[in-house]
């Protein structure tokens, strides 16, 4: 009897190219699959970070009969006490409770040049260091430098977070030159410098909307001040045309200037679509701007060493998405004090 014959068949060229595609586009969508996840992983924890600084400054409150910390990182150099005069009339001022020579009075951390009271270095030569941290009114309450740090962060400085500049302040960020820059159009709209007091945690009229932080991308000046936030998050809440600037006229360079200022400070856009903040009541929000080039224009302008006063594209009106993207935070800053530009500006 004849044998049958086994016929054995190998894979053609074109049935190996399509497994090998097919193994590819699986390891293509794995790969983007985990850098998701990654991401996304990294967000949450950054979000639970800011999460633990909002709820260190409601304890900090509760532990010092309502008063919050300052988001300032140092009170050197500022002015302790001056008359703020305005169409409001002639208001007194007084930051650090008046007293030039306590450099850490009430700031969040105790972040400056030199060395502190106690002859302790604050600052490394490349930016701010553990002290400068564990020595601010709030690590007793957060008891980590981890958290001062966001894990989207992909610098090497030890804190990524700033606080919002019109909380825990007598006027925007305890500097001289918002409040006497801003004044005038605050005072058209109806509304006192005696309402930007929030030294106190009742001062805040809209706890649930109201930021108390914010990852931002800050690589403030040279030198011994260099590689971290330098004061709060800030922004001009002014509304960029009518009789601030002219409409089309983008932000000057000099940030004490009275015309508009628009991004005085950037949110970090690590990640798109990630810039994460959290409000007075401990609740975080994730944020993607509107506008797709912002990220590479914020990062070459970093990158040539310009770390304030963002000199945007000229005003491009209310629908622009710059505006959009200014107005998400500017609506943050301090609602119920700052006056609302919907529905004279719609978005």
């Amino acid at each position: 009897m004849q044998r049958r014959r086994r016929l054995f068949r190998g894979f053609t060229v074109t049935e190996i190219l399509v497994v090998i595609a097919i193994l590819a586009i699986l390891l293509a969508l794995v790969i983007v699959g985990y850098r998701r996840v990654t991401v996304m992983a990294r967000t949450s924890s950054c979000l639970s970070n800011q999460r633990q600084i909002s709820l260190a400054q409601t304890s900090y409150a509760s532990d010092n009969g309502g008063a919050l910390a300052s988001p300032c990182t140092s009170f050197r150099g500022m002015s302790g006490s001056f008359n703020l005069s305005s169409a409001c009339g002639e208001i007194p001022v007084v930051l650090n409770n008046g007293n030039l020579t306590n450099t850490s009075y009430h700031s969040w951390t105790s972040s400056y040049p030199g060395t502190d009271d106690a002859g302790d270095p604050m600052m490394s030569p490349r930016g701010e260091n553990a002290g400068a941290l564990t020595k601010g009114r709030l690590f007793s309450y957060l008891g980590s430098v981890p958290v001062y740090k966001s894990p989207l962060d992909p610098t090497d400085r030890l804190r990524s977070y700033s606080l919002n500049c019109f909380v825990g302040v007598t006027l925007p960020n305890d500097v001289a030159n918002y409040g006497k820059a801003w004044v005038d159009w605050f005072c058209a709209q109806g509304v006192s410098p005696r309402d930007w007091v929030t030294t106190h945690i009742a001062r805040i009229k809209d706890p649930s909307h109201t930021m108390m932080s914010i990852v931002e991308e800050d690589r403030a000046g040279n030198g011994a001040s260099a590689g971290f936030n330098n004061h709060g998050f800030v922004i001009d809440p002014r509304p960029p045309s009518g009789s601030v600037a002219p409409t089309g006229t983008p932000n000057p360079a000099n940030w004490a200037s009275p015309a508009w200022q628009g991004w005085i400070d950037t949110p970090a856009m690590w990640q798109p679509g990630a810039i994460t903040t959290s409000n007075i009541d401990g609740s975080t929000e994730s944020y993607s701007f509107q506008n797709s080039a912002a990220s590479a224009i914020i990062a070459d302008m970093q990158r040539a060493g310009n770390s304030h006063g963002f000199n945007q594209p000229a005003d491009e009106g209310p629908a622009g998405a710059w505006r959009r993207d200014w107005m998400h935070f500017r609506d943050r800053l301090l609602p119920g004090v700052i006056p609302p530009m919907i529905p004279r500006y719609q978005r």
